[in-house]
C-alpha cells in the first residue's frame, strides 16, 4: 500500500497530499504497528522512510509533497544513506510471508527458536546444516520477510554471488562486511565505526550468512571481531543473532 501511495503522489498529482496522507496513514502503518517493540514515532518514521524510498526511485522525494511536518520527525530520513534506504525498501513478497504456513515441523521449530531470540533481544549464533535441496533458502527467506515486515533491518549474505541473487537483498559476505578475498588469520573487516555501513550493521536485528562452510575460518572470525567491536561487546557476534548456513558435511 505504501508503494501505491507513492505512485499516486507521482502520477495522480492529488490536490492536497497531506489530506491523502492523513486519510491513509493508519492503513499504511498497520504492519509496523503490530511490532510491540516499536514506538508510534518509530512506526511513523519507518512508514515515511519506505514511502520516501519509493518516491526517490521515481526521482521525487517527500519534500516534493510537503509531507514532512517537522524536521525532528524526519531527520533520520534526511541523513539516511543509500545503503540503508536500499535495505529498508526491499520489497516484501506475499509468497514469502505465506511460506511460513508451509513449514515442516523441523523448519517451524528452527523458525520459532530464532525468531524468539530476535524479538527478545537475546544473542544467538545458529548453524543450519543441510544438503542441497533441503530448502534452507526457503527458511532464510521466511526469516528475512518476517523480520522486515515488522520494521526490522536484516542483512542477507552468502559466500557466492550466484546464490546472493536468490535472497531478497542478498549480497556476498565479502562485499557486505568488507572482507578481503585473500583473508588470512587475524585479518579484520575494513569497516570503520564512523561509516554508514557500520551504522547499518549495528542496527541489523538478524544476519544470515549462507554457504558459510565454503568460506575460510578467518572470514567468519573477522565478522565476529567486527560485530564485537561495533557493538562494544565481548559476547559472541557482539550479542547479535547470526545464522550460518550451508552443507557442513562437505568441509569436515
Amino acid at each position: 500500500m505504501r508503494r501505491l501511495f507513492a505512485t499516486l503522489l507521482v502520477y495522480s498529482c492529488p490536490n492536497d497530499p497531506t489530506v491523502l496522507w492523513q486519510n491513509f496513514e493508519s492503513s499504511m502503518s498497520e504492519d509496523f504497528a503490530k511490532c510491540s517493540a516499536m514506538t508510534p514515532a518509530q512506526v511513523k518514521r519507518n512508514v515515511l522512510q519506505q514511502i520516501d524510498g519509493f518516491l526517490q526511485s521515481m526521482e521525487k522525494s517527500m519534500h516534493s509533497y510537503n509531507l514532512i511536518p517537522t524536521r525532528s520527525s524526519y531527520e533520520n530520513i534526511e541523513n539516511e544513506t543509500r545503503e540503508l534506504r536500499v535495505e529498508r525498501n526491499i520489497v516484501i513478497l506475499e509468497t514469502d510471508l505465506n511460506s511460513i504456513k508451509l513449514f515442516n515441523e523441523k523448519q517451524k521449530k528452527i523458525f520459532i527458536v530464532i525468531s524468539e531470540r530476535i524479538y527478545s533481544d537475546r544473542p544467538g549464533v545458529f548453524l543450519i546444516d543441510g544438503l542441497g535441496g533441503t530448502r534452507k533458502i526457503f527458511l532464510y527467506r521466511a526469516l528475512l520477510v518476517d523480520d522486515r515486515s515488522k520494521g526490522y533491518l536484516t542483512l542477507a549474505t552468502v559466500t557466492s554471488g550466484i546464490v546472493a541473487s536468490i535472497l531478497p537483498g542478498g549480497r556476498t559476505a565479502h562485499s557486505r562486511f568488507k572482507i578481503s578475498i585473500n583473508i588470512f588469520a587475524g585479518a579484520t573487516c575494513q569497516v570503520s565505526k564512523q561509516t554508514s555501513i557500520a551504522a547499518m550493521i549495528k542496527e541489523a536485528k538478524l544476519i544470515i550468512w549462507d554457504e558459510a562452510p565454503m568460506s575460510k575460518k578467518a572470514a567468519i572470525e573477522a565478522l565476529d571481531d567486527l560485530l564485537r567491536d561495533l557493538m562494544n561487546s565481548e559476547e559472541v557476534s557482539g550479542g547479535k543473532v547470526v545464522v550460518l548456513g550451508g552443507d557442513f558435511r562437505q568441509h569436515c
